[in-house]
């Protein structure tokens, strides 16, 4: 109760201190954010952050307006037109335009249920496959126990040592986590330097270290010898990538499963930001710092703000006390957020990086919820992770199993609800969000106090 109540506090010094400016404004410029600047591609990693975002006290007004942007506090709509639910009638192929395509073969049964449909291969048109990187450059071949690798030779200067090494290191922090997701070898390219990279890559951001590629199954990266802790960062992200495409899209299926994009990426922030410690990195320190609120809260104190309450003498000692740096941060509703469309929303309001910052959140919550060395969740995790993949049957709104004109049953993909509830026992959505923020209170309250007592 004492946590609900400091956060609570924290959340209206926010709100009031960072907010009133924009009530009148009519519109607002998109400034930068606090983190990085904002991606454009989905399947690539934000470049790492390398800076702290714990401000002293004695600066926190001079820095607030500036520490919080208006696209940081911008809210995420949900989508007007959603995509509907896949739908796979037994038999017959589910209209999925430009992929592969899923044929359940099960017979028709007269049962309620289908426990385990087996979807028939079928045929389809291999998309046209990308040109081998870096054309005309002779590659210098190496391969370890997990990884093949293709570096090309460098001109001047010298390459990162031990880089197979280095690589396989990454591997074994990953298979320490999500061990269920890795088979096979990856293969990496690794250009001698930023400027090859860009100029062999035209599919390349100015900003990016690295990128997979689901249609070649590889990722594609430069060397950076003088910064091999963002290099292998960035790889870590990629890797991570690439085994969770293999684990929806296994070699040996002809279906195509899209992963949660929130999810993919989530998990890949958390691998990232845990390759240089176990424990966590920037990401982990963003997560105790920075005021997190949500939506409803947002509302709620805003109506306040309007209403010309003024915060009470206690609200402010417990802000005071508990608030180790300006900035704050408005997440969505969880359940818009697991939509896909999600992220098409926060890019185009210029939010990408706290879209990220999100997913990250609340994968952590899902997997690491403690600052440990091993993961405390890995076997719901495990287990949400693969009814993930799962299809389930159809049915109608007084829980009838729904069939086709045949009396074919008709299967579904297994919703993000579902899973949740499967996996963890969340009731709903909205159990999961506010079991998300009760332990999102708890776990900033303990952390910055230690960061006051000079233990962080």
């Amino acid at each position: 109760m004492q946590s609900d109540n400091i956060h609570k506090a924290v959340v209206a010094v926010a709100i009031l201190f960072c907010l009133s400016p924009l009530l009148d404004a009519q519109q607002s410029d998109v400034s930068k954010s606090f983190l990085d600047k904002a991606r454009k591609v989905k399947a690539t990693a934000p470049a790492a952050r390398n800076e702290r975002t714990s401000l002293p006290a004695a600066n926190q007004e001079e820095n607030y307006e500036n520490a919080v942007s208006s696209s940081t506090l911008s809210l995420i709509r949900p989508p007007k037109d959603e995509q509907p639910e896949q739908i796979i009638p037994q038999g017959e192929v589910a209209p999925q335009s430009g992929k592969e395509e899923i044929v359940n073969t099960d017979k028709p049964d007269a049962s309620a249920s289908i426990k385990t449909p087996q979807f028939k291969k079928v045929k389809k048109t291999a998309p046209k496959k990308a040109p081998e990187p870096g054309h005309g450059i002779k590659w210098i071949d190496s391969s370890t126990r997990n990884f093949s690798i293709k570096v090309e030779p460098q001109t001047s200067g010298i390459m990162t040592p031990n880089l197979g090494m280095k690589f396989e290191t990454v591997y074994q922090i990953l298979s320490k986590n999500i061990s269920w997701m890795m088979s096979g070898k990856a293969k990496v390219y690794v250009y001698q330097n930023r400027q090859s990279f860009l100029r062999n890559e035209p599919v390349a951001s100015s900003w990016s270290g690295a990128f997979f590629s689901p249609t070649e199954d590889r990722i594609v990266m430069y060397d950076e010898p003088k910064n091999t802790s963002k290099m292998l960062s960035q790889f870590t992200h990629e890797l991570t990538h690439l085994f969770v495409e293999e684990f929806y899209n296994p070699p040996s299926e002809s279906y195509k499963l899209e992963p949660p994009i929130w999810l993919n990426e989530g998990l890949a922030v958390n691998m990232e930001d845990i390759s240089s410690s176990t424990k966590g990195g920037v990401w982990a320190n963003d997560l105790v710092v920075i005021n997190i609120i949500s939506q409803s809260e947002k509302l709620k104190l805003l109506s306040r703000l309007r209403s010309g309450q003024r915060l009470t003498a206690e609200e402010r000692r417990a802000a005071a006390s508990n608030m180790v740096t300006a900035k704050t941060v408005v997440f969505t509703n969880f359940a818009d957020f697991v939509k896909n469309s999600s992220y098409d929303i926060a890019e185009q309001k210029g939010d990408v990086e706290n879209w990220y910052f999100q997913a990250y959140a609340m994968v952590r919550f899902l997997f690491r919820s403690k600052n440990s060395d091993y993961p405390d969740k890995r076997i719901q995790f495990e287990q949400f992770t693969k009814l993930m993949k799962t299809f389930e049957d159809k049915k109608d709104s007084k829980g009838n199993v729904m069939r086709d004109e045949h009396g074919r049953v008709i299967k579904k993909r297994m919703s993000t609800e579902a899973a949740l509830k499967k996996a963890y026992g969340f009731r709903n959505m909205q159990d999961f969000e506010t079991k998300f923020w009760k332990w999102l209170v708890e776990m900033q309250r303990q952390e910055r106090q230690k960061i006051k007592n000079g233990q962080f």
